[in-house]
């Protein structure tokens, strides 16, 4: 691979991120609107056996939703309006290969998710007065292995996907029960058992706890163990066969 033509790209990709307002008040915006409207009716409440703010237990659920929407309504769908646009079919005759693509993608991802996270940050301290009490090394841990499993399973959507419709509603089909069925809107304890063990097979599911865990300075421990296994082996299984289900065309 090109470092040249990688650099080339990366740079083609970044230049996208804020042309689209409309995507990034959907996508940065809903979330923490979402936060604050839930916060202003339960930010008093408390959770678990362990009593459990709401602070403590939602901020780092809603940032996973900003890490969701990212996967879902962006690195996929990109993907496949580049398809579209011809843009991979002319890069054929270049060094580029697949890699540089996956790694755009990713990086791209992290720089919304890194305004997001600030973003979320800040309504927090502006509800609540507080900000994140872990250690940085804990909660950067779940944050990165929880954002390689979604935007590896974004781009595995842009893989298999031929136009920019399709993989928008198969990245709406998928929000749904991520949402609702996670654990990040509503608490899992208030679902029916049999839901409760069908949420086990939802990546986002881990997501949360990872993140709730690497919240609370409790990553490192053995109840990250299972989270940490499952979101690796998503992200790794995603990109496995998104490497080899890519098409450089939609034709």
């Amino acid at each position: 691979m090109s470092t040249l033509a990688a650099r080339a790209y990366l740079g083609f990709d970044f230049r996208l991120i804020f042309r689209d307002r409309l995507f990034l008040v959907f996508t940065l915006g809903i979330p923490a609107l979402m936060y604050g409207f839930f916060g202003l009716m339960y930010g008093q409440s408390t959770y678990g056996e362990q009593a459990v703010s709401y602070y403590d237990e939602y901020t780092p659920s809603f940032i996973g939703l900003i890490m969701l929407n990212i996967a879902l309504m962006n690195v996929g769908p990109v993907l496949v309006i580049f398809k579209e646009m011809g843009l991979f079919r002319r890069l054929l005759v270049t060094p580029l290969d697949m890699s540089a693509v996956w790694f755009a993608a990713v990086s791209r991802a992290f720089v919304l998710f890194g305004i997001g996270f600030i973003e979320m940050l800040l309504v927090g301290w502006f509800m609540f007065q507080r900000l994140p009490q872990a250690p940085a090394l804990e909660l950067l841990s779940a944050i990165v292995i929880s954002a390689f499993a979604l935007f590896s399973m974004g781009f595995l959507i842009g893989a298999l996907f031929r136009t920019a419709n399709a993989a928008f509603q198969a990245g709406a089909f998928l929000f749904q029960p991520m949402l609702l069925l996670s654990g990040a809107s509503i608490p899992l304890e208030q679902l029916p058992a049999v839901v409760q063990k069908l949420a086990l097979l939802i990546p986002m599911t881990h997501v949360v706890e990872a993140l709730r865990l690497g919240w609370r300075g409790e990553f490192f421990s053995q109840a990250g163990l299972v989270p940490t296994l499952v979101l690796l082996s998503i992200g790794i299984g995603c990109a496995l066969i998104a490497r080899r289900a890519f098409r450089w065309s939609a034709a």
